[in-house]
């Protein structure tokens, strides 16, 4: 997508609060989104969404700014569309999940899951986009590019400023969700990393992360800590080992189980 054909309307143009604007979110959105987007608007949090910047099978994420001009991303998880699978491997122990609820209060659920977890990595240091606010299935955050244009995804950039500084800042929030946030992030690849200026690392999309009390928690560390490895590969001319990097967050050697989980890839 060329973002620069987009510009930001003026204010005669803008998308607020009247009948048109409503007409136009709701040829996108069903009517509890819209009252939820109407509601961070009423509450200052934002002020316009603008255009897409990332799509994905459960979400969606919007650049938009906030009555202040700061750029924001605004993530709204599909309600009715999304194909909402394979999440109970994840939500063990989360009571959030554990009684029978609607697809609708699932997918709120779900949101608050990201939202904290993303405050959890962000208070810990960690580089994860600002979490701002949460209402229903819509995420406020800091928006992690310049001027409208967000920043690429890991798997598509073809060169990196300084790789070997890339890969420890990632390796070391890796250390830092486990250790201080207690957090595995549990997903993590070159798909869910944004590189800001050719250099610096941003991790996304924490709603899958777990608890380090997780039953399943040291397998995905073990999986994520590959996937960074596998990645860096062609970029460095040597990667430390993968078990070495384990023990050096968690303390302790990878068991036969724990690597086990890339049998699974």
């Amino acid at each position: 997508m060329d973002f620069e054909e987009f510009r930001e309307p003026t204010k005669k143009e803008r998308r607020i609060r009247d009948y048109s604007y409503r007409k136009a979110l709701e040829g996108v959105f069903d009517a509890k989104t819209i009252e939820a987007i109407e509601k961070l608007i009423a509450s200052r949090v934002i002020e316009d969404i603008y255009y897409p910047v990332s799509t994905g099978k459960e979400a969606d994420v919007y650049y938009a700014k906030s009555p202040k001009g700061e750029e924001l991303a605004v993530k709204i998880y599909r309600i009715h569309t999304s194909a909402f699978k394979k999440i109970d491997i994840y939500v063990i122990q989360d009571k959030r999940f554990q009684a029978r609820k609607s697809p609708i209060k699932q997918k709120w659920a779900w949101a608050r899951r990201e939202f904290k977890n993303l405050k959890l990595a962000y208070n810990a240091g960690v580089h994860v986009p600002k979490p701002i606010r949460l209402f229903r299935n819509v995420l406020v955050m800091q928006f992690i590019g310049k001027n409208g244009t967000p920043a690429p995804q890991l798997v598509n950039v073809e060169e990196l400023v300084n790789p070997e500084y890339t890969f420890k800042v990632l390796i070391n929030d890796v250390k830092l969700m486990f250790q201080k946030a207690k957090l595995v992030h549990a997903d993590l690849s070159p798909f869910n990393i944004l590189i800001l200026d050719k250099k610096e690392p941003y991790i996304i999309d924490m709603a899958q992360g777990v608890r380090v009390s997780h039953p399943y928690a040291l397998q995905f560390l073990y999986r994520d800590i590959h996937h960074i490895v596998s990645f860096f590969k062609g970029f460095l001319d040597e990667t430390p080992d993968i078990d070495d990097i384990f023990e050096e967050i968690t303390g302790e050697k990878p068991s036969i189980l724990v690597k086990s989980i890339l049998n699974e890839l």
